[in-house]
């Protein structure tokens, strides 16, 4: 499996993701388009949430396209060269993956190889 854990998105005085963002660039090196799932977040918009990765991972050539815009977010995540799960309320995020299929699309993905952060 190929995962890169990372335990929180910002330090003290930075800004989103900047500290990670080399290993980030290292770990998917290669990657032009990453499947980002935003359903942690809970005082903030999907939408803002997934421009706020892109923006980030723009720096890196990466696409990000977020499953809560598809249809059939399931597909999305078997489809994807990379998975991103972001962080926040994780009891709303286990929930909403649970409805759409998405935990066991993405153990599929990553026991295969898929890239995951």
């Amino acid at each position: 499996m190929k995962l890169l854990l990372i335990s929180n998105s910002t330090n003290a005085g930075e800004e989103y993701l900047r500290y990670p963002l080399p290993e980030i660039g290292r770990f998917l090196q290669g990657v032009r388009e990453i499947v980002f799932v935003p359903y942690a977040a809970v005082t903030f918009s999907y939408a803002e949430y997934e421009k706020k990765v892109q923006a980030r991972f723009s720096e890196l050539g990466i696409r990000v396209r977020s499953v809560h815009r598809a249809k059939d977010p399931a597909r999305m995540i078997r489809e994807a060269e990379a998975i991103c799960v972001g962080g926040g309320n994780t009891f709303a995020l286990a929930k909403k993956m649970q409805e759409q299929g998405l935990m066991r699309a993405i153990l599929r993905k990553i026991k295969a190889g898929t890239p995951y952060v």
